[in-house]
């Protein structure tokens, strides 16, 4: 039987679903699951159409919207099926439908495509709003979309208003991607929860005050061929800024089985962040033991342009292997206090951490090991940009790393016949010309 009924928003506690007041009196969809499957398509262009659409939908149902404003997309129950996924999608994708708040709880196999998540600020929001939540869900894809944040209050006087709430938070699903999209001007990206089975490929994330990727209690994760760049933050604020970033504190299980592959994290013109912080609280304050360590990492092939030592700082784990990334310090970046080694990125792993491996990384430093059995470190060259008679000095290993617009990810190819031309050392993608830019 289709399940075609609507509820009023009024209904349902506000605070619970972490949206603002001002949305109360819209509806809330429950979307379809029934047999047999089919695959139809569906045009819309009003909210009550859309309601209709999503109410009456099948699974491989395609429902296509018109521009326009559609305020909230809130759906509980339902969906499609893995073979068969409803589809909702803008007409445009030059000129999406625009949503301002989304909540998907207990919906199944959704696929949601060339869409504006569009968050306005008001002056009763709180900065760790979600507007945008995903959660007990499964089979969820968000493709080709853009979260788009906005400025928050003053915060103190003389200062500028800065990105707040969250872009995106994703809890207790089990598949999810999220592709193609872009997410700025929040005070987080995106916050990912006790889920498994999460892929963030070929995204972009800019314009963050404080974090750009936050992972907790998460398993079988793929965070590929994304870049993330450009914060928009205060450096008279007490942010604790990283592009991404795991923690364990107030989780009950590690993260396990995570690949960070190919991505740019590159501070631009922005002011410095850490870059892949993968600090573990329970086990470095004596809370926990091995079995809260963190399991099977890869952090391979990424590109890292910043200016904290933190470029790649991971806790305690069991299975970890860092292989291939280039990590350079942006001077632009540095924070006011004359202190180079504060602001040259290293790759930093806690010294309890099992079964390590450490190859052909180009980094200034790397810190953690101290002789440990089943600790393997080979073919990794050191890079500087401080003393230009010593080796690896920029200017040596890079076509202009240290006097071009460090946006510009051609500056750091690696230059003809210098330490890592050839020699499989470092990032493969910084072997040849790019046109990366700002």
């Amino acid at each position: 039987m289709v399940l075609s009924l609507f509820f009023s928003l009024r209904r349902f506690d506000l605070p619970r679903l972490g949206l603002s007041a001002r949305l109360a009196g819209l509806v809330l969809c429950t979307m379809a699951v029934c047999e047999p499957v089919r695959a139809e398509t569906v045009n819309v262009d009003t909210v009550a159409s859309l309601g209709q659409a999503l109410a009456d939908a099948l699974p491989g149902t395609e429902i296509v919207i018109a521009p326009g404003d559609y305020g909230p997309l809130l759906l509980r129950g339902g969906g499609g099926t893995p073979e068969a996924p409803i589809i909702l999608r803008s007409a445009d994708a030059a000129d999406p439908a625009k949503f301002d708040a989304m909540n998907l709880r207990n919906v199944q196999y959704l696929v949601l495509q060339d869409l504006n998540f569009d968050y306005v600020f008001t002056d009763e929001d709180d900065a760790d709003l979600r507007p945008f939540q995903v959660i007990e869900c499964a089979g969820i894809a968000i493709r080709d979309s853009l979260f788009d944040g906005d400025l928050g209050p003053v915060i103190a006087d003389g200062t500028d208003r800065l990105p707040t709430a969250f872009g995106l938070s994703v809890r207790d699903t089990q598949g999810f991607e999220l592709s193609g999209s872009e997410i700025r001007l929040f005070l987080r990206g995106g916050v990912f929860a006790q889920s498994t089975d999460l892929v963030l490929r070929n995204n972009v994330v800019h314009s963050i005050r404080s974090d750009g990727l936050n992972f907790v209690a998460v398993q079988r994760v793929l965070i590929e061929d994304n870049t993330i760049r450009d914060f928009l933050r205060s450096p008279d604020l007490m942010d604790h800024s990283d592009m991404i970033q795991f923690w364990t504190a107030g989780s009950k299980s590690p993260s396990t089985d995570i690949v960070i592959r190919n991505n740019v994290l590159n501070s631009g013109v922005g002011l410095y962040t850490q870059s892949i912080f993968m600090r573990n609280e329970l086990v470095d304050r004596g809370s926990a033991g091995t079995d809260m360590f963190y399991r099977n990492v890869v952090i391979e092939e990424n590109v890292i342009i910043n200016a904290h030592l933190h470029g790649i700082s991971i806790g305690e784990t069991d299975g970890l292997t860092i292989r291939n990334n280039t990590v350079v310090r942006n001077v632009l970046s540095s924070g006011q206090d004359a202190n180079p080694s504060l602001w040259t990125p290293q790759i930093r792993v806690a010294e309890a951490s099992r079964n390590v491996q450490i190859l052909r990384n180009a980094v200034a430093r790397i810190t953690g090991p101290t002789g440990q059995s089943d600790w393997t470190l080979a073919d990794n060259l050191s890079i500087q940009d401080q003393r230009p008679n010593e080796p690896g000095f920029y200017d040596d290993v890079f076509m202009s790393a240290r006097l071009s617009d460090p946006r510009v990810l051609s500056s750091f190819v690696y230059a003809p016949g210098g330490p890592l031309d050839g020699t499989g050392i470092g990032a493969a993608r910084l072997e040849n010309e790019v046109s990366q830019g700002p």
